[in-house]
């Protein structure tokens, strides 16, 4: 799989609406000359769980302070992404990342002081109000999102008979 086919994949797992707007970041970012992956996006609560073990009671170090529904990726509405070097991970890459979260911001994806590859919907405040919206967290995934560019396309191809 390329880190284009991964990345649209990560992208096809998250909430739809969320999806479309991060769809739309990737494809700004791509245009303007930016490499990345979208190495995680929707994440079930025992993966976020087996992450929040990870450096307490598992080896290695402590990558999170979330538990499983305290994470925007337990909703569908966070991704984490790398800048990519001749297809590689480079993740001392501050530049891209800086760019990359200042186009995030037109399409309302907040970033995080403390964690630089992290983006999550800015519609909602903390994990806390999405558990109010989501409390089961049944997701499914319907069909792939459409960026701004792919709808307009369609919408012209329908004849503008409303078909949209």
């Amino acid at each position: 799989m390329t880190p284009h086919e991964r990345s649209l994949k990560n992208i096809y797992s998250l909430d739809i609406d969320f999806a479309k707007r991060v769809l739309d970041w990737y494809e700004e970012c791509l245009r303007e000359g930016l490499d990345i992956l979208i190495y995680c996006g929707y994440r079930s609560n025992d993966d976020q769980n087996t992450l929040y073990r990870q450096g307490r009671e598992t080896s290695g170090k402590i990558v999170t302070n979330a538990k499983g529904g305290q994470s925007f990726h337990n909703y569908g509405k966070a991704i984490d992404f790398v800048p990519l070097k001749k297809g590689e991970a480079n993740w001392g890459d501050t530049k891209t990342y800086k760019k990359a979260q200042e186009i995030g911001k037109k399409y309302n994806l907040r970033s995080l002081s403390w964690e630089q590859p992290h983006l999550e919907d800015g519609n909602y405040a903390s994990w806390r109000s999405l558990l109010s919206e989501f409390p089961t967290q049944v997701r499914e995934v319907m069909s792939p999102p459409q960026s701004e560019a792919t709808q307009k396309k369609s919408q012209r191809g329908a004849g503008g008979r409303g078909l949209r």
